[in-house]
């Protein structure tokens, strides 16, 4: 019988259903799929001697593994990238032929991320699958939290803290938990516009982060009697700001010499390589950073401020009528971000760096967005789903990509707050 255990989730969770072989994308492909070393064992044992080989021939133990429960073995994909387990009605062979029992942790699990801090469970959905997309991001009503019992099943923790050990004390991590409730209520705060909240987020993060340095013991004080409606700062939009991120984004791409030796349009290898550095295999994001690099019309090899009154003019249009409209969708993924990944600490134990790595993340399906705006003309609530879905996953699931920025970032002294700024 399985365990039940102290859990807290967001109430979407309870809507999710995978839709297998009916969804429009597909969570077996593009990327590695690991095998834990239990579920490794239970194939090398099966009985059915016509699986056994076709198990042992798409299979193999991993020269460096980091964790014996996620990553002892791995699938070989196909050329197209995937699963050679998947059926021709894009069903999983393993699962039908010898049960869910068989699918490997990461496959059980996904999209859901299941973290523990001290006694409690906590699980998410991640955004990179379409259907939990549209479940967590349509609500207009917002994210909201629930506390009780469930039973868990098969499952891999991505991340484990007890604040209660020793070897926490002393450190940032100690008071995760009140400092990422704080911050999400600071998003979730509908009296002031999105991006007046993430000022007012930076503003609470780094007031603890003084804290945390020069007056440790008095933290959890502060934490607790910090009063969100006490923020007396004001934040007023800088439209130059947006030639700015344009201009940063841009500089990403010509680091990587993504313009070099192109004529008028990116071919998809050049977008798929340099862009993301991986193997992509997503036809529709391949498709959409056509048109963003089209829309911005970096391709014609022109300096920025010959097309600066188009790309104000678009920011102006999408603010009032993507930004603003849909606010709640962006809101909701900034709340299931900041839960899912532990901020302010998704990153590292410094604080800021996981502040100014969310607002690249914001600032980046903006510019995303606005591309595909300039591109179309005009963009719809369901673009916009399925956008952060494609963009999140081919951004989130790469080992090394959003590292590389924030090493960019820091390198080029842009972790600060007057960079947190200009990505607003």
């Amino acid at each position: 019988m399985e365990e039940h255990i102290k859990i807290i989730y967001p109430t979407y969770v309870n809507e999710f259903k995978c839709v297998g072989g009916n969804c429009e994308d597909n969570c077996c492909n593009s990327w590695n799929i690991h095998i834990d070393k239990i579920t490794f064992k239970q194939y090398e044992n099966v009985q059915d001697k016509k699986f056994h080989k076709l198990l042992n021939k798409n299979i193999f133990i991993k020269d460096k593994c980091k964790n014996d429960n996620i990553d002892y073995g791995q699938i070989k994909l196909k050329n197209g990238k995937n699963c050679p387990f998947l059926s021709k009605n894009k069903y999983c062979v393993i699962q039908s032929k010898l049960g869910k029992e068989y699918l490997s942790n990461v496959c059980a699990n996904y999209p859901r991320v299941v973290n523990k801090v001290n006694d409690y469970y906590e699980m998410s959905l991640d955004v990179s699958c379409i259907e939990v997309a549209r479940i967590i991001l349509l609500k207009e009503e917002g994210i909201e939290f629930e506390e009780g019992e469930k039973a868990l099943g098969k499952y891999t923790l991505s991340m484990k803290i007890d604040t209660n050990d020793k070897m926490f004390d002393y450190t940032n991590f100690k008071y995760i938990k009140e400092i990422r409730e704080i911050s999400i209520n600071i998003i979730k705060n509908r009296n002031y516009e999105l991006s007046e909240r993430l000022y007012m987020l930076g503003s609470f993060l780094e007031i603890t982060r003084k804290e945390l340095c020069y007056n440790y013991n008095e933290v959890i004080e502060f934490v607790n009697t910090y009063n969100i409606k006490s923020f007396s700062g004001e934040f007023k939009r800088d439209k130059t700001n947006y030639m700015l991120q344009v201009s940063f984004y841009k500089k990403m791409l010509d680091k990587l010499n993504v313009f070099e030796n192109c004529n008028s349009n990116l071919s998809k290898f050049n977008i798929i390589k340099v862009i993301l550095g991986n193997n992509c295999n997503s036809n529709y994001f391949i498709s959409s950073i056509e048109k963003v690099i089209s829309g911005f019309r970096f391709n014609e090899h022109k300096s920025l401020m010959e097309n600066s009154e188009l790309y104000l003019n678009a920011y102006d249009i999408c603010e009032e009528n993507i930004f603003g409209k849909y606010s709640y969708i962006f809101e909701n993924y900034l709340v299931n971000h900041m839960f899912k990944e532990l901020f302010p600490f998704s990153e590292s134990d410094v604080i800021f760096d996981s502040y100014i790595m969310m607002l690249v993340r914001f600032s980046y399906i903006r510019f995303y967005l606005v591309g595909q705006y300039l591109y179309n003309g005009e963009i719809s609530k369901e673009n916009i789903i399925r956008s952060i879905q494609s963009l999140t996953k081919e951004i989130e699931h790469d080992e090394t990509y959003l590292k590389d920025i924030l090493k960019f970032l820091k390198e080029n002294e842009l972790d600060n707050k007057r960079f947190a700024r200009i990505l607003l």
